[in-house]
């Protein structure tokens, strides 16, 4: 065999790589291969690529585990594939033929077996996109079922002429218990020219405008622990609520049909929520999309966008210039919670106070949750003209910023200082804007 094993570990690793070579010998790899370090490092390093092994998590509940790679591409050349080795393994996700939506874009996905590319039996992330490149990074994930955290998992990159693969031996812990992989939390907005729906990292990097395609006009969208909801607001001729995995995968542009042109969303625990813009309503509907009530709240003021916490429904009267709250059962209905609005359009909350939008007079209003201490002008400026959409978590406030040349999602800190007018740029007239659940 003339499988090279190449480490700058030193002699203290001499062993593994020995027993590496076993390994790769029992795996039948082709000749000539080299593999660039030994295989119990959690990151390996080669001339183009840094990988690094995520850990692996059993569903207790399917017996199914998922494994997870990051891989960083230091080099000019664009990644054209990453294989992750499945040999030993039932290949369960991502499916041969499906899509797989990362960070940086999408990869066309095929189940390889041992006489194929790469060699060897694995799950084949072939790139979509020409980004791949200059330090950019991804994460990769399969799920498979017969896991043995004793076999080893081969990764292959390619990039131009350059081609590494690396060794991970999973029962390795690299000094302490196997790693959780930490979720990247993300921003979500709805492009209604583009009628996609886009995504970046919660620092507003790994932007991708086309996370989701095939929407209609989508004006606001939603996001809870296990799926991404948004309006289409005229959808085939028909308003439909669309949704998707939290992965970008497994869209339904018609997961709930029958709305009058759905505006704002909301979404909770048990129900999902959107305004029915042009019947002057709000929606509801549990969260399979079964028992939809498309008349749950009536107003005659010009709903437009909707909010909810723990123990309210909250959504904006655009013509009477009014926030209206009720109970989360449609109960004790106030349509005049808030007065004193200028043209409220999109609505949060979190466990303090409620936001809005204030398009006549361009800005982020804010008031405590019982009602008191309001603020229209609590953000204002150029970006807040026009503002559509609006998020907040625990450390800042999101808005979508749709008018001709600013194109922009914006940021600023819970306390409305430190306003970032283009924190992302290049979407399409966003709308809507989300977060992923903290």
């Amino acid at each position: 065999m003339n499988t090279l094993i190449k480490t700058s570990l030193g002699g203290p690793f001499l062993r593994s790589a020995l027993i590496l070579i076993a390994l790769v010998a029992g795996l039948g790899l082709m000749p000539g291969w080299e593999l660039t370090s030994a295989a119990q490092t959690c990151q390996q390093e080669g001339a183009c690529f840094v990988l690094e092994s995520l850990g692996h998590i059993t569903d207790p509940g399917t017996g199914q585990t998922t494994i997870s790679f990051r891989v960083t591409n230091k080099c000019n050349n664009a990644v054209g594939y990453v294989a992750i080795g499945t040999n030993g393994f039932t290949r369960m996700a991502p499916t041969n033929g499906s899509v797989f939506t990362g960070n940086l874009g999408g990869y066309n996905v095929s189940w390889t077996n041992a006489s194929g590319n790469p060699g060897f039996e694995s799950i084949k992330f072939t790139a979509m996109l020409r980004t791949f490149n200059s330090f950019a990074s991804d994460v990769f994930s399969v799920v498979v079922s017969n896991f043995n955290p004793a076999n080893m998992i081969m990764v292959q990159v390619k990039a131009g002429t350059t081609q590494e693969t690396y060794g991970f031996l999973l029962s390795e812990s690299c000094g302490g218990p196997t790693p959780t992989p930490t979720p990247t939390r993300h921003v979500y907005w709805a492009n209604y020219n583009s009628d996609t729906i886009g995504r970046a990292d919660l620092d507003g990097q790994n932007v991708n405008q086309s996370f989701i395609s095939g929407a209609y006009h989508p004006v606001d969208v939603e996001v809870d622990g296990n799926y991404i909801y948004w309006t289409n607001y005229g959808f085939g001729g028909g308003s439909t609520i669309g949704r998707a995995g939290v992965d970008g995968q497994n869209v339904n542009q018609s997961f709930i049909s029958g709305a009058s042109g759905p505006f704002g969303l909301a979404v909770d625990s048990s129900h999902i929520y959107w305004v029915n813009f042009n019947s002057r309503t709000i929606g509801r509907a549990d969260l399979d999309g079964q028992n939809v009530n498309q008349s749950f709240i009536a107003s005659t003021y010009g709903i437009s966008g909707v909010a909810v916490d723990s123990s309210h429904i909250y959504w904006t009267n655009f013509l009477d210039g009014t926030i209206g709250r009720a109970d989360l059962d449609g109960q004790n209905i106030n349509q005049s919670f808030i007065t004193g609005a200028s043209s409220p359009e999109w609505v949060a909350v979190d466990n303090s106070h409620i936001y809005w939008t204030n398009h006549v007079i361009s800005s982020v209003a804010r008031a405590d949750l019982d009602g008191q201490n309001v603020n229209q002008t609590f953000i204002t400026g150029g970006y807040v003209s026009g503002a559509f959409g609006v998020a907040v978590d625990s450390s800042h406030i999101y808005w979508a910023a749709p008018e001709i040349g600013y194109n922009a999602i914006a940021r600023a800190n819970l306390d409305g200082g430190n306003v970032n007018q283009r924190f992302i740029s290049g979407a399409s007239r966003p709308n809507g804007v989300a977060l992923d659940p903290e």
